[in-house]
C-alpha cells in the first residue's frame, strides 16, 4: 500500500523506504542510504496521465541504479524545470499579426525533473530527467543560429481551451508586432530557459513572455513577467528559471523560411 503525497519541494528519506515519482514517460525510484542516495530511472513505453509521488516499503531491485554520495542529509528536493535549451514553435496554420498589434498564444512544453540534496542550490543538483524526449532542432541561419528543441505546432488562444498533459507546462507568450509591416508567423523561438515556474490550481504555468518583432532580421526585446489574469494575485513560484536574467533582454526570436525558386 502507498499514499500519494505533494510532489514538489522537500521530501525526507527514511531507512528501508522507497520514494517513487511518475510523470509523462519517466518513472523514478529513489532510496536514501546512510551518506547518500540511489536513484533508478525507467522510461515508460506510454506516458502516464497523472504526475504522482508516493512512498512505500516494497522490495524493488535497485542494483542498476545510480549512486550519489552526498553526506548525512536525508533531505531530497523534487523540483520541476524547463528544458535546458530554448524551444521552437512552428505554425501549421496561417497566423498574421498586423502592424502594432499583439497576439497572445499558449504553448505546451514538457517538464524536466530535477533532484537536489540538502538544499536547492546549483552545487547540490544531483541529476535531472526528461519526462518526454524532445527533438533537437536549429533556429536561424546555419552560421548564426541557435540550438533548440522542437515543440511542434500545438497551441491555443485561451488557456482554458488547452488540452494539456500533466507532464507539460503551460507557456503563455505575447507576440508584439512593433514594425511597419505585416508579421506572418512561421517559426518562433521561445526562451523557456529564462522563465520561472508557478503552481496555479495544480497546473504549472511559466512566466508570460513578451516577444517583440521589429522587422525581419532585426533584434527585438524579450521581457518576462507575471500576469494577474494568468498567475493570480499572489503567484506561487515553484521553481526559478534555469538561467538568471534581468527579465528584459534582446534577442532574435523570429525566423522566416526563405523561398527558393529554380528557373
Amino acid at each position: 500500500m502507498h499514499k500519494k503525497q505533494e510532489i514538489w519541494g522537500k521530501q525526507e528519506g527514511k531507512a528501508e523506504q522507497l520514494m517513487h515519482f511518475e510523470g509523462g514517460y519517466c518513472s523514478l525510484t529513489m532510496k536514501y542510504l546512510s551518506g547518500g542516495w540511489i536513484i533508478k530511472q525507467e522510461k515508460r513505453a506510454e506516458h502516464t496521465a497523472e504526475l504522482s509521488f508516493y512512498q512505500n516499503t516494497e522490495d524493488k531491485r535497485m542494483s542498476d541504479a545510480q549512486i550519489y554520495q552526498t553526506g548525512r542529509s536525508s533531505s531530497l528536493y523534487i523540483i520541476p524545470a524547463m528544458p535546458p535549451k530554448p524551444v521552437v514553435f512552428r505554425s501549421n496554420k496561417k497566423i498574421s499579426i498586423r502592424q502594432h498589434q499583439t497576439l497572445r498564444i499558449y504553448l505546451a512544453v514538457p517538464l524536466y525533473i530535477q533532484l537536489y540534496y540538502q538544499q536547492i542550490e546549483n552545487d547540490n543538483l544531483l541529476c535531472e530527467f526528461e519526462t518526454e524526449r524532445l527533438s533537437d532542432t536549429w533556429f536561424g541561419e546555419p552560421d548564426s543560429g541557435t540550438p533548440a528543441f522542437a515543440v511542434g505546432s500545438r497551441f491555443a488562444l485561451q488557456a482554458d481551451d488547452f488540452e494539456i498533459n500533466h507532464h507539460e507546462v503551460i507557456v503563455p507568450v505575447n507576440i508584439h508586432n512593433n514594425s511597419p509591416q505585416l508579421l506572418d508567423l512561421q517559426r518562433l523561438l521561445v526562451r523557456v530557459d529564462l522563465m520561472n515556474l508557478y503552481l496555479v490550481n495544480n497546473a504549472l504555468i511559466a512566466d508570460l513572455g513578451t516577444i517583440e518583432f521589429k522587422g525581419q532580421g532585426q533584434t527585438g526585446q524579450l521581457t518576462f513577467t507575471t500576469d494577474k489574469a494568468i498567475h493570480g494575485a499572489t503567484p506561487r513560484q515553484i521553481a526559478k528559471a534555469r538561467v538568471a536574467s534581468n527579465r528584459n533582454i534582446l534577442g532574435h526570436s523570429f525566423h522566416f523560411i526563405k523561398q527558393i525558386t529554380q528557373l
